[in-house]
């Protein structure tokens, strides 16, 4: 279980506070006084830590802390003059503004340089709590600057509640801490009755004011779950968060931009709904399928080659790439057909496919070509055998399957 900070308001102008800081309160929460005015006020106590997160040290002339007084709701405090204030700071001094509500805290220089190695602490304590449960804004001002640029104020707000005397949320845990994709986890709380509670995670808001614990099932991803507490008039409601995280092994998700700088793999479905840009290569270890129409070889370079009386009856090629080759087989002979044994062999040399084939001879019409289609894998080679006479014809094209190193390198 862990809490929810004080919410906290800040200006993100040019007037954004060169310090920065962080409300805490003893106790935790805020209680308002009881009703009963002849009950004793409770009392309560601010820290606020100060800080600088640049490194270059901002020049500080004062800093005041405001502290709204009275009976109201927006109210914390009914008298000021009750409580004590001191800072961890050396040489500096503080005293009560009881016209504006608020505590200055001055160095007896005319500033104080605050660098990133000079943490502070203000300590507000013995405040008497007014009796009207609600919502306090505590301001923290500052007079800064950096350099020998002119001081100037700039604020952080902020909201502190009071809650109801016999107010309590506590112990939300969340069982077990880790879980398989698809598990569930169980949450559990106590809380008092005079207050609504929710129970937020993802999208969800849960109604959980009549209950004390909540199963969450099919939890898919790392989830982060809120308990919210809320007490007093509408007006000026007072809140408690409380916050209980489930990590997923293995989980789904659901992101903006991925960038991968190292390998991913994927060991099941990989499915894309829009398109996808290779830049480098891409290796399909198992089946590549395509349910509508496909463009792989659109950036492939084409290559043919045409083989006639002056060839070689013996040729190699090695495909850079996977590919096809398509062998058109001629003949300009009446009473022959061209003759071509294919071989197709793996990077080793080992012969995987040999292929025997021969054209029809060439009639009255002119000259026949028949196709011969050989799909090739990356660093395969193929070889063809012309047993013809020198009047045949082959023509070699391949049709590689990807862009870059796709030219066939003839052996």
């Amino acid at each position: 279980m862990s809490l929810v900070s004080q919410i906290r308001t800040v200006d993100i102008t040019a007037n954004e506070p060169l310090l920065s800081y962080e409300l805490t309160t003893s106790p935790d929460p805020l209680k308002a006084s009881p009703e009963d005015p002849q009950t004793p006020e409770v009392t309560g106590e601010l820290v606020i830590v100060g800080s600088r997160q640049n490194r270059t040290p901002a020049d500080v002339e004062w800093i005041k802390v405001n502290i709204p007084a009275g009976t109201m709701s927006p109210d914390l405090s009914t008298d000021l003059t009750k409580a004590t204030a001191r800072i961890s700071l050396s040489n500096w001094t503080v005293r009560l503004d009881t016209a504006t509500e608020e505590f200055v805290f001055t160095p007896t220089a005319s500033h104080t340089p605050i660098g990133p190695d000079t943490g502070f602490t203000i300590q507000i304590s013995q405040i008497p709590i007014n009796r009207t449960v609600g919502s306090s804004p505590i301001t923290v001002t500052e007079s800064s600057r950096t350099g020998s640029s002119a001081f100037r104020e700039s604020s952080t707000e902020f909201n502190v509640g009071k809650f109801p005397p016999d107010f309590y949320m506590r112990n939300f845990l969340c069982n077990p801490l880790v879980i398989d994709n698809g598990g569930e986890a169980t949450l559990t709380w106590e809380r008092s009755p005079n207050a609504t509670y929710e129970l937020l995670y993802g999208e969800t808001n849960l109604n959980v004011t009549n209950v004390t614990t909540r199963t969450i099932t099919n939890i898919k991803s790392d989830t982060t779950f809120y308990l919210r507490g809320t007490a007093g008039d509408t007006s000026n409601p007072v809140e408690r968060i409380l916050y209980a995280q489930v990590t997923v092994h293995k989980p789904d998700l659901n992101i903006g931009n991925l960038t991968v700088n190292g390998e991913a793999s994927f060991n099941n479905t990989v499915r894309v709904s829009s398109d996808v840009t290779v830049e480098n290569a891409l290796t399909v270890k198992g089946l590549l399928t395509a349910d509508g129409p496909t463009d792989l070889i659109t950036h492939g370079q084409l290559q043919s080659w045409e083989y006639g009386a002056s060839t070689p009856n013996f040729f190699t090629y090695t495909a850079p790439t996977s590919g096809v080759f398509l062998v058109f087989l001629g003949n300009t002979s009446s009473d022959r057909g061209t003759h071509l044994t294919i071989r197709r062999e793996a990077p080793d040399g080992t012969i995987l496919e040999t292929e025997n084939v021969t054209s029809a001879p060439s009639s009255s019409t002119g000259n026949i070509r028949q196709c011969v289609t050989v799909p090739m894998a990356k660093d395969h080679r193929i070889s063809f055998e012309n047993a013809g006479q020198f009047q045949n014809t082959v023509l070699v094209l391949w049709v590689p399957f990807g862009k870059s190193g796709s030219e066939a390198v003839q052996v």
